[in-house]
């Protein structure tokens, strides 16, 4: 009887909890993960080093590129893919143990 009302509010608080959750996994990325360390290290070097990243990225007009600044595009593109990707299976791996957790909560299993 009251699983629908608990699965709501689990689903409206995960919501809401999302953005925090996403900066926390994040952060723990930063502190635990070397791969994505070193990831995260390398775009923000490129981004240094490439400020026509920025304009390709956020600008409004015309851009242009070399062989070598195409080069380092598509290698801060493949950088931003491989730590979305990290991202992405830490959150999945969460999900599964609040998945878990949830399923004990409400003595599913």
């Amino acid at each position: 009887m009251n699983e629908p009302f608990l699965f709501q509010n689990l689903s409206e608080r995960i919501t809401e909890l999302f953005p925090e959750i996403d900066s926390d996994t994040t952060t723990k990325l930063l502190h635990t993960n070397e791969e994505y360390q070193k990831l995260h290290q390398r775009k923000k070097e490129l981004l240094e080093q490439c400020p026509f990243i920025t304009a390709v990225m956020y600008g409004d007009g015309p851009v242009s590129l070399n062989t070598e600044e195409h080069k380092k595009f598509v290698d801060y593109l493949n950088i931003v893919i491989n730590l979305e990707n990290i991202e992405r299976m830490q959150l999945y791996f969460r999900g599964h143990m609040d998945g878990f957790s949830y399923l004990k909560k409400i003595e599913a299993i």
